[in-house]
Order: C-alpha cells, then sequence, then structure tokens
C-alpha cells in the first residue's frame, strides 16, 4: 500500500429501477484526489469558476446541478443555453490540465433482479482500490445512504478477506455525506456523471457539434 490518502468524490447518473425505467443502465461517477493534489485542483475549480463570474455573470456559490445547467430551461441562472456550454467547457479544460487526479466511471447494467445499486458500489470499491492503492474515503451527497453503506461494507469485507487476509483494508470509514451546493467537486462529479449519461442517450441538445465535444471531453478524462 502506498503513503497517503486519496478523497474520493462520487456521484450517480440514472436510477436503480428495472420496471419502466428510462434507462437499461446505473452510472457512478469516482474523482480519486490524493490529498496533496486538493488545493490545487480546487484552485483550477475556482479559476474556471472565476472566469465564468467575470465573463458571464454567473455566481460564485451558484450549484451547477448538470440535469438543469445543462437540460433544462432555455435560460437557466441567468445563462442562456450556448453560455452554459461555454461555461462547462471551461470547466473541463481546467480539468484537463490538472496531473495527478483520476476519473473512473462504473457502468452497471440492470440484468434480470440484481440490486444494482449495491452490484455498482460494489464495483467501484473494487476499482478504487486496483486504481488508487493508497487508503481512500469516500464522499457523497446520495440520498439512499442505508443501502450504500450496506453495499459499501460489503466489498470492504470483500477486499479485505477474500483471497488474501493479509491484505489491509483501503476503505476508511463509512462514506461522508456532503450537500453538493457546498461542494464544487461533488459538482464536478455530477456534472462528468451526466455528460456520461449523454453519450448513451442524448438530449436533444446534445445533437448538437458544440454540445457534443463536451461529451467528448468528459470522455477523455475517464477511464
Amino acid at each position: 500500500m502506498r503513503w497517503g490518502m486519496d478523497l474520493v468524490y462520487i456521484d450517480e447518473s440514472g436510477d436503480t429501477g428495472h420496471i419502466n425505467s428510462p434507462t437499461r443502465e446505473y452510472l457512478l461517477i469516482g474523482i480519486i484526489v490524493p490529498e496533496a493534489r486538493w488545493h490545487e485542483l480546487s484552485g483550477r475549480i475556482r479559476m474556471a469558476r472565476t472566469r465564468m463570474r467575470q465573463n458571464l455573470g454567473l455566481q460564485s456559490d451558484a450549484e451547477i446541478h448538470a440535469s438543469e445547467f445543462l437540460g433544462g430551461a432555455h435560460t437557466h441562472l441567468g445563462l442562456s443555453t450556448w453560455n452554459r456550454v461555454r461555461a462547462i467547457r471551461w470547466l473541463l479544460k481546467e480539468l484537463t490540465r490538472q496531473e495527478g487526479v483520476t476519473y473512473i466511471a462504473i457502468h452497471q447494467p440492470k440484468d434480470g433482479h440484481a440490486d444494482v445499486l449495491a452490484e455498482a458500489w460494489r464495483n467501484l470499491v473494487k476499482r478504487l482500490e486496483l486504481e488508487s492503492g493508497r487508503r481512500f474515503l469516500l464522499l457523497t451527497d446520495m440520498t439512499e445512504r442505508r443501502a450504500v453503506l450496506r453495499a459499501i461494507r460489503e466489498a470492504g469485507q470483500g477486499t479485505c478477506h477474500e483471497k488474501d487476509p493479509r491484505r489491509p483494508a483501503y476503505l476508511i470509514e463509512d462514506p461522508i455525506h456532503l450537500d453538493s451546493r457546498h461542494s464544487e467537486l461533488l459538482q464536478v462529479a455530477d456534472v462528468i456523471a451526466y455528460l456520461h449519461r449523454q453519450k448513451i442517450r442524448p438530449n436533444g441538445l446534445f445533437h448538437e457539434p458544440q454540445p457534443r465535444q463536451l461529451i467528448r471531453m468528459a470522455n477523455r478524462l475517464t477511464r
């Protein structure tokens, strides 16, 4: 195990239902931020937000919730659709300049009657152990707290005791629940999750060239 700790910001896209669901899969995005890179990444996000404020008039503390910001009304938070697309492009450009941060995507198919949420979270924890190689702490604003806790604990137990009981548990504690209104990194995870969803099932806006560029930028970030 490598020294240090990673902070992992997680958001979802889609739903976990099997009946009358508009989606065929459930998606989780995890942003792995080494503790030593946190301030640098946060600074890049603030640079993008400052550019949005100075050029577009978007308040620095306005929440960017992707389904509303990119899929909502023609005018949202005082910005036109195309200015909102510009804003997200600026944000993604700053993210691509940041070294040492990893973005992972878990696409969980809805197979039969499987517990989609539990399967997705178990697969996420396994991927995190492979990608991180260090202790990590999960941060999320998901509301299905009990189901998430159960899935994470099961995943943690599996990685501790399967095959090699001497292997250390990389997962630290239960996930910390944050309010996305006050976490820019959770908002970033939400944006990337939304863009991955648009790659699979695009709405009308994402048939246009400029919004589709956002999908390609988000896709290049993730593994």
